[in-house]
């Protein structure tokens, strides 16, 4: 009889601790599950200095449902024919995104508005490089269009550099030839260069991925690249993959699927991987998550086209 007590009484203990222990587990249970539903969407501001990334972990539906603003959105500018349609639906979104709390750190809304429009986008300085612009310019930029409003989706291949970056770059590249035709004249140099393709192709790593998040001021956009190296004979191409809608000073000009960068500036090279620039003084909001990228704004040139340079 003593015996059975003392079990029952144990059981009870063990009981009791189940029951406490138990809703804690559960917890763990549903909360490392709600954390793997999570998706992280991450705003930048190019174009402006003083305002931090910002991370926001949306759930698998409020995802959903921002992508889906960001797909009616794209069909609304489709309807537009004039910057003076599109430039509140720019608006628009910026209250769109403040809402899921995605706005760069410290920026308001009325300042990402201003941002997102850019200088481009004053009628009177319109007025006045419209009258500047040369026709035979027009026809030269047939795939292309200049101070206009852009959105753009990418799902690979499409990189953000700041001007920091690409001038360094740009920089260390140059005395890099110059230093190979100095070997190669008097057979010195050779080290000096190693060094500088050792650094031009970290300073190009660094200033297009998240190494180092350098100052995105007018921001080159690379559409595609092209790897080469001693092994690869004939070199590999990949083009960006996405859409780019633009309203500028050739009207409204789009792009989907496939295509590569056509500015006429600098490529960029890292290592045996070669960048084509498709838009130069890119200034707006870039939203990043694992699936894609969306980014608005304003851009001084744009020109891509579906072969490779």
């Amino acid at each position: 009889m003593m015996k059975t007590k003392k079990t029952l009484v144990v059981g009870i203990i063990f009981l009791f601790i189940g029951i406490a222990v138990a809703p804690s587990i559960n917890f763990t249970v549903v909360k490392a599950s709600n954390e793997n539903d999570l998706i992280e969407v991450t705003t930048q501001a190019c174009g402006i200095k003083g305002y931090g990334n910002t991370t926001v972990k949306l759930t698998k539906q409020q995802y959903q449902n921002l992508e889906q603003y960001l797909i009616d959105f794209r069909a609304r500018l489709n309807q537009t024919t004039t910057r003076g349609e599109a430039v509140p639906l720019f608006k628009e979104a910026v209250v769109e995104l403040n809402k899921y709390g995605l706005l760069p750190k410290g920026m308001s809304v009325q300042k990402a508005e201003k941002l997102v429009i850019g200088l481009y986008q004053n009628t009177k300085l319109i007025k006045y490089l419209e009258k500047l612009s040369n026709k035979s310019d027009k026809s030269s930029l047939q795939e292309g269009n200049k101070f206009c409003l852009i959105y753009g989706e990418a799902q690979g291949k499409t990189y953000f550099q700041g001007p920091v970056g690409r001038a360094i770059s740009n920089v260390l590249y140059s005395l890099l030839i110059i230093s190979l035709a100095l070997e190669e004249k008097t057979g010195l140099f050779l080290w000096l260069y190693g060094l500088l393709w050792y650094l031009s192709a970290i300073m190009g790593a660094i200033s297009l991925g998240n190494l180092w998040n350098l100052p995105k001021i007018c921001s080159v956009i690379y559409y595609g690249e092209k790897q080469q190296s001693p092994w690869t004979v004939p070199p590999n191409y990949w083009p960006a993959e996405g859409e780019i809608w633009t309203n500028g000073l050739y009207g409204v000009r789009n792009w989907s699927g496939q295509f590569y960068g056509n500015l006429s500036i600098n490529r960029l090279s890292i290592l045996w991987d070669t960048y084509y620039p498709g838009m130069n003084g890119f200034t707006g909001l870039r939203l990043s998550s694992n699936a894609s990228d969306f980014y608005f704004g304003s851009a001084l040139n744009v020109n891509v086209g579906p072969s490779h340079p």
